[in-house]
């Protein structure tokens, strides 16, 4: 942790305002953008952003200055977004335990596509609505592994770790939403290639 760091750390311990008002700006941006990945929605990632804040706030005592405040804050952070959708979980969901993969139709195209950088697939608006679509019919779980790995690029234990789960759990989530988004792309994308 760097030195600067540290000291607004045990400064905001102490009750120091202007410590947690510079923590607060140093990673309301990261905190907002993260948390409006998940919940996909603009009021949800303020209220996300709010308790975040208010729980590192509450927590701060606890925080051990061997560790990244940005680490600890960002998986306060996961772990508020994902509370937030289980709890609105009255949407529409996919069972991805449920699905079924067939193997005789050529997928290949789509795979390699969401296999590529994230940040390049997003580019296009059509792909872009489609894939923003796709991710909101995720279950929570499976949403926040594809959001912390292939959008956030974080490593996978990094992940597991914002996550609160473990890495194997992690890799099956990420697979089965990988899976899932292939399926859903597959022909646009596939519509895409022949043009």
């Amino acid at each position: 942790m760097l030195l600067r760091e540290a000291e607004i750390v045990a400064a905001a311990q102490a009750g120091d305002p202007r410590a947690r008002e510079r923590i607060v700006l140093d990673h309301q941006k990261m905190v907002y953008n993260l948390a409006l990945r998940l919940t996909r929605d603009p009021h949800e990632a303020e209220v996300v952003l709010q308790e975040t804040f208010l729980q590192a706030f509450r927590s701060l005592r606890r925080f051990r200055s061997g560790s990244s405040l940005k680490t600890w804050i960002y998986r306060i952070a996961t772990n508020e977004a994902l509370q937030r959708l289980r709890r609105r979980r009255s949407g529409k969901l996919v069972n991805l335990d449920e699905l079924e993969v067939d193997p005789e139709q050529d997928l290949s195209y789509a795979a390699r596509a969401l296999e590529g950088n994230p940040h390049q697939l997003l580019e296009d608006r059509e792909l872009k609505r489609r894939l923003e679509a796709a991710i909101g019919e995720l279950p929570p779980k499976h949403r926040a592994a594809f959001v912390l790995v292939d959008i956030e690029g974080l490593a996978l234990k990094d992940a597991a770790s914002h996550a609160g789960t473990t890495l194997a759990a992690l890799k099956s989530d990420l697979h089965r939403a990988r899976l899932f988004l292939r399926d859903r792309l597959a022909a646009y994308l596939e519509g895409r290639h022949r043009d």
